[in-house]
């Protein structure tokens, strides 16, 4: 075997004692030794001559690929395994031949339902060839990816926007296509952007203020806030921000609501309402103000009493008063039930 009289050679030369003659008993010996570490290798080994032929086959190889040394050994590779001819196992481990130059690569055996990493080592003679089984790795791998593809999916097929930003710098760190839409700004430019970019220059304060207790907190939390699209329009919205990990950086996931609509209509009713006081405070005061003057005139002609003909005159003005006055009270009353 290749690597074992490589090991020989360069151990022999190392001993000038004239009593070590027996050169078969010292080969024995180091054979013996490097077939012991060799067997003891997690990783499976084997080792094939220029044509191919396999010479040697450790323990682990045995166990990966369920194929005994002593059915292999002295056998062409490609003829115990042809499936692998059309794999990167052949390819690979020609060019390594054939180059004298080393490789690693990983590949799936169907056969065996297996993923192997392999590495390949050129020793003059042939190849020496170290694998191991890194099928759980790539499992695992897989179901990231997929939950990964999963969390792409639901990102940018959500109708709301969407970003995730960095909780240190506040950089945006993704986006989707909903925020893009909805904001204006493409992809590019939102990555070169800080969260603040769309904020209000008098509206930063009041967000510093509310990142600040967003970073003590680190817990989910929903904000009401102003936000500026590309083209200068200003909407409200609603934020609702999530910690995560995003490529292994601290961040939060933002989802916002539009309610510019709901607001703007607020603020009309609000402007509403205080149009309704208005009207109330002139009902209440510039109306009953004439009123109160015509009542005290009549209050004045009461008392004189020399025209008689000023009684019936009297007595039907200040009914006429009277009534305009419950009307005004009506009125205001109405207003204020209305306003609440």
């Amino acid at each position: 075997m290749n690597i074992f009289l490589k090991t020989y050679q360069a151990q022999t030369n190392t001993y000038t004692n004239p009593k070590m003659k027996d050169r078969k008993t010292l080969y024995a010996t180091y054979r013996k030794r490097v077939e012991t570490i060799l067997e003891s290798f997690t990783d499976g080994f084997f080792e094939v001559n220029n044509s191919w032929t396999v010479t040697y086959w450790n323990r682990t190889a045995e166990e990966l690929l369920k194929i005994p040394k002593d059915t292999i050994i002295g056998k062409n590779l490609w003829d115990v395994f042809p499936e692998a001819v059309r794999l990167k196992f052949y390819t690979e481990y020609r060019r390594a031949m054939s180059t004298q130059t080393s490789t690693r690569f990983e590949e799936y055996f169907y056969p065996k339902d297996m993923w192997f990493e392999v590495s390949v080592f050129p020793n003059g003679q042939g190849l020496s060839i170290y694998f191991k089984d890194i099928t759980e790795r790539k499992k695992t791998a897989e179901e990231l990816e997929s939950e990964r593809k999963k969390y792409r999916d639901l990102f940018n097929q959500n109708p709301l926007p969407q970003w995730v930003y960095d909780i240190e710098s506040l950089a945006f760190l993704d986006v989707n296509q909903s925020a893009i839409k909805s904001y204006g700004y493409s992809r590019e430019e939102f990555l070169a952007m800080s969260i603040l970019q769309i904020r209000p220059k008098e509206d930063i304060a009041e967000i510093s203020v509310i990142l600040n207790e967003v970073k003590k907190s680190g817990q989910p939390m929903t904000s009401s806030v102003r936000h500026l699209k590309k083209n200068g329009d200003l909407i409200y919205a609603e934020v609702k921000g999530t910690p995560i990990m995003f490529n292994g950086t601290p961040a939060r996931m933002i989802v916002a609501v539009d309610k510019t609509t709901e607001i703007k209509a607020e603020l009309a009713k609000q402007k509403s309402i205080e149009k309704l006081h208005e009207i109330t405070w002139i009902q209440a005061h510039e109306v009953r103000r004439p009123l109160s003057n015509i009542l005290g005139l009549v209050s004045l002609l009461e008392a004189d009493h020399c025209n008689p003909e000023n009684t019936v005159l009297i007595q039907k003005l200040m009914d006429q008063a009277k009534e305009l006055d419950q009307v005004i009270i009506k009125t205001a009353k109405s207003t204020n039930q209305h306003l609440l």
